[in-house]
């Protein structure tokens, strides 16, 4: 089913702000309740240094404080997973002979997109409310965000329901001009979730390279 956006509401530049951070703390107070989390997601990664466009699509779950796992359906077999340790990438759709493994602690920094936005968004982002739209029929509050200091990104977009004060869709520009759009459905949380969820064992005859 196609993404269909429907602007409802535009507020005032007066006060944006102000509301853009109320919005955004409420958010991070609630996700700090969750113990797992997991939900479809569709990607789209545009390249616009090479001029193309990536899509995928598969299953992401979340277990604090620094498990992660994206596991692509399409393109069937690629994943990322951050074990608590390393990160682990496996993209068979490109080369299914070279596994990467990234070392070091807090390794989901980089995946972790509702702990990379919403924590001390008031300190670590300039942030403007740009109203409410409609996704798919779902209530959201849009906000525009730029870092105050380097982040790893030049600025995003996020959509929050307003019901579940949940990160639905969001768009995150790099400092290389690309644009990664995630949109996630039948979010689900507090799931007893396996270990197995968040390991990776590289396939046999694979070369695993050390980063």
């Amino acid at each position: 089913m196609p993404l269909v956006l429907s602007q409802v509401i535009v507020g005032t530049s007066s006060g944006q702000d102000s509301q853009a951070y109320d919005v955004l703390e409420g958010a991070s107070k609630n996700y700090a309740q969750v113990h797992t989390f997991c939900a479809q997601f569709h990607q789209v990664i545009e390249v616009t240094l090479l001029n193309q466009v990536r899509s995928g699509h598969g299953r992401m779950c979340q277990r604090p404080p620094n498990e992660f796992a994206m596991r692509f359906s399409e393109p069937l077999g690629d994943l990322i997973v951050v074990d608590g340790e390393s990160v682990w990438t496996f993209y068979p759709s490109v080369d299914d002979q070279q596994v990467l493994m990234f070392s070091g602690l807090n390794s989901d920094d980089r995946f972790n997109f509702y702990k990379n936005l919403l924590t001390d968004p008031r300190t670590r982002f300039k942030a403007v409310y740009r109203g409410i739209e409609e996704i798919d029929s779902q209530r959201t509050h849009r906000i525009f965000m730029e870092p105050k200091e380097p982040q790893g990104f030049r600025s995003a977009i996020i959509w929050i329901d307003l019901d579940t004060q949940l990160i639905v869709n969001l768009e995150v520009l790099d400092f290389n001009e690309s644009v990664r759009k995630i949109r996630l459905t039948d979010i689900r949380l507090n799931m007893e979730l396996e270990d197995e969820e968040f390991r990776f064992v590289p396939p046999e005859g694979t070369r695993v390279i050390i980063r």
